[in-house]
């Protein structure tokens, strides 16, 4: 939503005289996912896994606190790609929510499957069999909620192996929820993207995960490597992705970048403050467009308002916060 082009006013009140600064132009959003949602994580217990079971459960307790710090009701459930034994689809230990004590603790013990599993790992056949009957009237009772959107994260350092082509597999996983939003429903898929990027002791036991990179195309899902380093920026890319919260707004015009004022539910957040930068934000098309980006942990909740005001300028993110006239200024006898 665009605002209007106003201009600066100086009011006189006895003997102050008070500069009122009022931008050229601004933008307004509305931070308006559901508060709600249910993600499922499928994670590989076969014997492979092996080399990436200790960064799993330090990296995912980063997961979890990012729906704590934003303000977002959610149900966190643990199942293995393993569909040979009884259990299939069940879910691990206890459905994780807002009201778990520790949940973090509690999240990063349970996603530690170990790796006593299937070598055939058919992690899509297992997320169905987990969100469908019997078992959502019965091990998993309680897990989907009807005003809840969903989120299935598959986590293998293998393909999968489930019988039916990926295309069912999306179909019957978004008819789950149905609903004509197709946004109420996605995938996304932290599994090796090149065998190559892993390490020597990973890569005898690895291969691409095509299926479940190719479901978290069809679902708006997002995709890492399981094979990076440091799973920092996945983790938050699928966090974004399955809270459906935004993190980066883009502006309508070019800004005078050290004359930006983001407010968040009409409260001030000055720049200096460092919840959020600006930025240009380089595009498939190679084009870079003006963008307000909020730190992870300053990321407006659900139902927020989000004011950016600005003077129109060339866009470039050296003058940011540099001199800054975000604030009323003022003289007095």
């Amino acid at each position: 939503m665009r605002l209007p082009l106003t201009l600066a006013f100086i009011f006189a009140a006895g003997c102050s005289d008070y500069t009122v600064i009022v931008r050229d132009g601004g933008d307004v959003f509305y931070q308006d996912p559901s508060s709600e949602v249910d993600i499922l994580l499928v994670v590989d217990d076969s014997c492979s896994m092996g080399p990436y079971q200790s960064k799993l459960s330090t990296n995912f307790e980063e997961f979890i606190s990012f729906f704590t710090d934003a303000n977002v009701d959610y149900h966190i459930g643990v199942i293995t790609t393993d569909v040979m034994a009884e259990s299939a689809g069940n879910i691990l230990g206890d459905i994780i929510t807002t009201e778990t004590e520790n949940a973090s603790d509690v999240f990063g013990e349970i996603v530690s499957v170990g790796t006593a599993g299937s070598g055939n790992e058919m992690g899509l056949h297992a997320a169905y069999l987990a969100l469908t009957e019997p078992r959502v009237s019965t091990t998993n009772a309680g897990f989907i909620r009807d005003s809840a959107s969903l989120s299935v994260l598959f986590v293998s350092d293998e393909e999968d192996a489930s019988p039916l082509p990926t295309a069912d597999y999306v179909n019957q996983l978004r008819d789950i929820k149905d609903s004509r939003d197709r946004a109420v429903f996605n995938a996304s898929a932290l599994v090796v993207t090149n065998v190559k990027e892993c390490t020597s002791a990973a890569q005898a036991g690895s291969s691409r995960g095509d299926r479940y990179l190719d479901v978290a195309a069809q679902s708006s899902g997002v995709s890492g490597s399981i094979c990076a380093d440091s799973f920092s920026d996945i983790i938050t890319e699928l966090s974004l992705n399955a809270s459906r919260l935004m993190d980066t707004f883009y502006l309508t015009d070019l800004p005078a970048p050290n004359s930006i004022e983001v407010s968040v539910n009409e409260t001030a957040l000055p720049c200096e403050d460092g919840a959020w930068t600006y930025t240009l934000v380089e595009q498939d098309d190679g084009t870079a467009l003006p963008a307000v980006v909020f730190q992870r942990d300053q990321l407006p909740g659900p139902s927020s308002q989000i004011a950016i005001r600005y003077d129109f300028g060339d866009g470039d993110p050296e003058g940011f916060c540099a001199g800054s006239t975000t604030e009323d200024t003022g003289s007095a006898p």
